[in-house]
């Protein structure tokens, strides 16, 4: 029988990738400086660009990080803008969902963790450390990944190795009320004025 390789998640070139990204910067941005978020170099030697494959899963990761909250106010949305990648090459992806969870040794509740980075330094030690690991023993451009907050949506990070396989489309785009209302409506939450 032969052996099967690590899941992987290809995109085509030409595909679109999705970004939220705050207003006052710029939406092409790989963290290095201090490890905050899930799939961070807790080392700061390489960056990491956070997309989704729809509005909805990066919009998910950005603005709707507490569950059981049900309102999002109005203001915090204004505060964020969309932002549009292009693929210009092939993307490779560590699955890091489904069948790849097993090739890591975690369960899912160990990769989508309810934590806050900022919050609970240490918090993404478990996850950021499968980002190390995968990205010093392969080729791959990051990991595929499923959002915690909305499970549906396959979102990306993208390892700074592969900025060169994306082209930046858009930034800075306003994020449409009407679009936010019936985002939220179908998760059960609604959005308010302050």
């Amino acid at each position: 029988m032969a052996k099967r390789g690590r899941p992987i998640t290809a995109i085509a070139a030409g595909e679109i990738l999705y970004r939220v990204h705050a207003a006052s910067n710029t939406s092409r941005f790989y963290g290095k400086r201090d490890g905050t978020w899930r799939w961070d170099d807790p080392a700061g030697k390489y960056g990491v660009l956070y997309v989704g494959l729809t509005q909805d899963g990066p919009f998910a990761e950005t603005l709707l990080r507490r569950p059981n909250q049900k309102i999002v106010i109005w203001s915090e949305v204004e505060k964020r803008r969309f932002a549009r990648f292009i693929t210009t090459e092939p993307l490779r992806l560590a699955d890091v969902h489904g069948k790849g969870l097993g090739w890591e040794g975690v369960t899912v509740a160990e990769v989508a963790a309810d934590h806050d980075g900022k919050t609970y330094p240490g918090a993404y030690a478990n996850t950021q450390g499968i980002s190390a690991g995968i990205h010093a023993a392969t080729d791959l451009d990051g990991i595929a990944y499923r959002s915690r907050l909305d499970p549906d949506q396959l979102c990306v990070a993208l390892f700074d190795r592969a900025d060169h396989k994306v082209e930046l489309v858009a930034e800075g785009e306003l994020i449409d009320r009407a679009w936010v209302d019936d985002m939220l409506e179908s998760r059960g939450k609604y959005v308010v004025d302050p």
